[in-house]
């Protein structure tokens, strides 16, 4: 599982917590770092155990490790449990036209909703590390020092694809890219409660009582088997799977 759970307690408000697997925590260079390393190495299809110790960790649980893998993720270059790079990946890797690599790095920053809204906002100003820290505190219920970690990975990953001018300022994405990302509508909600779409449930599954370790999900009361499958998919690809015995919790 991933390092919320055991950051979060119940409480009667939502706790503060350290880490989010909605944001990177390692910014872009360190995901591609992290992807070059696999790429050469051929560890793509290797276990996750494997490709922990072919990238110099002891585990795929350590917290390095782990953060690196979601960050790579959230950019993009990841695609699935096994570390298989995507094309966005290979785009970079090697490109196969003059634009190919850079536009890979926009695509990778531009993927994540926090930063294309961030870079929507903030187009023609210079990046203040302690505002993009608040919004991402109360937006994601971080602690400040999780934000913070958060908000200057948020400024370095901007610096790595080009999008900052020479004096900082933030200047480099045309507003039709910023568009593309933030415009489209959202496909609208289904009805709250008719014989078609019912209401969602609440379904919780304990992994561990002791640890207060659990998957909560919301879903509607009944999905057929093909929606089953890419439930199951999904889950392979949000969660970091480790072999039995191993660590799931990320350590220091």
């Amino acid at each position: 599982m991933n390092e919320t759970d055991s950051n979060k307690k119940p409480t009667g408000k939502q706790a503060l917590k350290d880490y989010t697997s909605d944001l990177p925590m390692f910014d872009l260079e360190e995901a591609l770092k992290l992807v070059t390393d696999i790429h050469e190495k051929a560890l793509e299809t290797a276990s996750m155990p494997e490709v922990a110790k072919g990238c110099g960790y002891a585990s795929p649980s350590s917290t390095p490790f782990y953060r690196r893998m979601v960050a790579a993720r959230l950019f993009k270059l990841l695609s699935s449990q096994r570390a298989e790079l995507t094309k966005l990946a290979l785009d970079y890797l090697k490109p196969d036209s003059e634009d190919a690599k850079s536009k890979a790095l926009t695509d990778s920053i531009m993927g994540i909703p926090a930063y294309a809204e961030l870079i929507q906002s903030h187009q023609g100003k210079r990046i203040n590390l302690e505002i993009v820290a608040n919004g991402f505190m109360r937006k994601f219920s971080l602690t400040k020092p999780g934000a913070s970690l958060c908000a200057r990975a948020f400024a370095s990953s901007i610096k790595t694809a080009g999008f900052l001018t020479p004096d900082g300022t933030l200047g480099a994405v045309s507003q039709r890219t910023v568009e593309n990302n933030l415009n489209d509508p959202p496909p609208p909600p289904p009805p709250l409660d008719d014989d078609k779409n019912p209401p969602l449930q609440g379904f919780t599954l304990i992994l561990d009582p002791k640890k207060g370790r659990k998957i909560v999900i919301q879903a509607p009361p009944s999905v057929s088997e093909s929606e089953l499958k890419r439930i199951q998919a999904w889950l392979g690809f949000q969660l970091l799977v480790v072999a039995d015995g191993e660590k799931s919790t990320p350590t220091e």
